[in-house]
């Protein structure tokens, strides 16, 4: 029997920048308002301009990138009303699509979301125990699995496309307060409950809880914002150095 070729397709030069630009915004390694140079980027990439545009335009698609004419690109900046709106337009795909994901389990289903709940749970263990920042970054990807797995099944593209993207959008208001989160509330807890509601399919419990989840985030970021002028920037230094992030207005 002839073997089956079973690696992944290797990405494409516009993929690469994209993903490896994407990962340096939702990191803070390329700050809220950070002016994005093509031509800094061909050189440190060693790519073509037009290979750094084409993925600076897909940034720009998923709203992590924003243009100005004759200005060129820039990192999206954030601001609480911006978390607000993301947050409520997640709550509303997000929750439609549990509805239905839930109302059509099976086996496959429950095996993906048995073994992303038990990859978050390790990471969410060691976190508690040991304060390790060093997993704060994969605890973001397995979060996002784990809520991936739940609205899975939902069997409609769109939904798991946009509440991808609103959750990707979300991650970067929630990497700020993360470590002030463990002092006001028991993730790992909300999480469980979320995971055993599922597998149960107690469909307007888990419902419930994914609800409370979202608005319990919400209410914790909100507070931790400085509301000021319309919009605000990271202060870096304080993120990479593991204290609390603060905020800046943008100066005018």
């Amino acid at each position: 029997m002839a073997s089956q070729n079973v690696n992944p397709a290797k990405k494409t030069a516009v993929e690469t920048v994209q993903s490896e630009l994407r990962d340096q915004i939702l990191n803070f390694d390329l700050p809220p308002g950070t002016h994005l140079h093509v031509d800094n980027l061909r050189l440190k990439f060693d790519v073509s301009t037009a290979t750094v545009r084409e993925a600076l335009s897909r940034l720009l698609i998923d709203n992590l990138v924003t243009t100005e004419r004759q200005r060129g690109f820039w990192v999206r900046q954030l601001s609480i009303e911006d978390f607000r709106s993301i947050s409520e337009a997640r709550r509303i795909i997000e929750i439609g699509a549990l509805r239905s994901s839930l109302a059509q389990r099976d086996d496959n289903w429950e095996g993906d979301l048995f073994a992303a709940y038990r990859r978050l749970k390790l990471v969410e263990d060691r976190l508690l125990e040991g304060q390790d920042t060093d997993l704060t970054s994969e605890w973001h990807v397995r979060n996002r699995r784990f809520h991936d797995c739940l609205i899975q099944n939902c069997g409609n593209a769109w939904l798991i496309d946009f509440r991808r993207q609103l959750h990707q959008h979300s991650d970067r208001y929630h990497r700020l307060a993360l470590k002030d989160n463990r002092k006001y509330r028991d993730v790992s807890k909300e999480h469980a409950q979320i995971f055993e509601s599922a597998i149960e399919g107690k469909v307007e419990t888990c419902v419930k809880l994914v609800e409370t989840h979202i608005d319990t985030t919400v209410s914790l970021i909100t507070k931790h914002l400085t509301q000021s002028t319309d919009d605000l920037s990271i202060s870096i230094e304080a993120t990479q150095s593991n204290r609390p992030p603060r905020l800046r207005t943008k100066r005018q």
